[in-house]
């Protein structure tokens, strides 16, 4: 009997596949994905400009992992909708730019990209008010989503958080939420809670919203207890007693997420109610700290 045969034969199916003559994999138990979130984006374009955008060379590249139409873009050939994958998930796609997220920056290399065909945009009257993209000096449009397109959104994240479940539901995330000052999307009308209903990243409990609600009507949180809670939460915010351009277009982005009904960059009680409310729900141990 030839025992060396036998002991190759053994070896390899203990070890799984072999890659090469001279290579062997055995998969450790210690590892993870290296995605860490999910970045959402509308396009600003129909179908068809925004997949030769994100799939052509051109002299500012852009692209992303996934591409969703919307049904009823004259541009979108196919009728029925359905996702267009135009990056591997193991692979980074060029699409969160300069961004900042829970002490992490450039987060092409820990994210998931996907544009939602949607044709909000603003048109800023001036350059050097980019913090005050909403709240002022700015021109916006934002369409609202259609259901069927929202759907087939939620289908694909959920398929995402099945191959990378360690997502934190906090990491679920607009460009606006990453880039704030700089990008507004996807848009006051994107249906954050809806996507929380479907179980799908974070939302606030409205009864511990309204209790810090009630609080904050008497005594409003002070600048910098705002900035810390804000830089806590997850936004690029430094502390201080001044009300500065990244206070403001942080806090506006965050409005955009979470009270998009009023988007103008001042503290008031409903939106440091929220903040706190959120906080409570997803950073417990550091809101004891403010």
């Amino acid at each position: 009997m030839n025992f060396r045969l036998i002991f190759l034969v053994m070896l390899a199916s203990l070890t799984g596949c072999i890659t090469g003559s001279n290579e062997t994999f055995i998969e450790s138990e210690n590892q993870n994905s290296r995605v860490r979130m999910i970045v959402i984006h509308y396009t600003s374009e129909n179908f068809a400009d925004s997949l030769e955008l994100l799939t052509k060379r051109t002299s500012n590249p852009v692209s992303s992992h996934y591409l969703l139409p919307e049904s009823d873009d004259s541009s979108y050939p196919h009728g029925k909708l359905k996702t267009y994958q135009l990056v591997d998930e193991n692979r980074r796609a060029w699409h969160a730019g300069q961004s900042f997220w829970r002490g992490k920056s450039g987060l092409n290399d820990q994210s998931i990209g996907i544009e939602v065909v949607n044709l909000g945009r603003c048109l800023q009257q001036k350059k050097s008010d980019a913090h005050k993209l909403l709240s002022r000096n700015a021109l916006c449009s934002f369409p609202t989503y259609a259901d069927d397109q929202i759907d087939q959104l939620i289908v694909l994240i959920k398929q995402i958080l099945s191959r990378h479940p360690d997502i934190d539901p906090t990491n679920i995330v607009g460009h606006s939420d990453i880039a704030p000052g700089r990008k507004v999307d996807p848009g006051p009308r994107f249906p954050w809670q809806r996507l929380h209903q479907a179980g799908i990243g974070a939302w606030y409990d409205e009864t511990v919203a309204a209790n810090f609600w009630s609080h904050f009507s008497a005594d409003l949180p002070t600048v910098e207890t705002v900035q810390r809670a804000l830089s806590i939460y997850g936004y690029r915010v430094e502390a201080s007693t001044v009300w500065d351009d990244q206070t403001r277009a942080a806090l506006e982005a965050f409005q955009l997420h979470f009270r998009s009904h009023k988007v103008d960059g001042e503290i008031d009680a409903e939106t440091s109610a929220i903040l706190f409310a959120l906080l409570s729900r997803y950073r417990g141990e550091q809101l004891r700290t403010l």
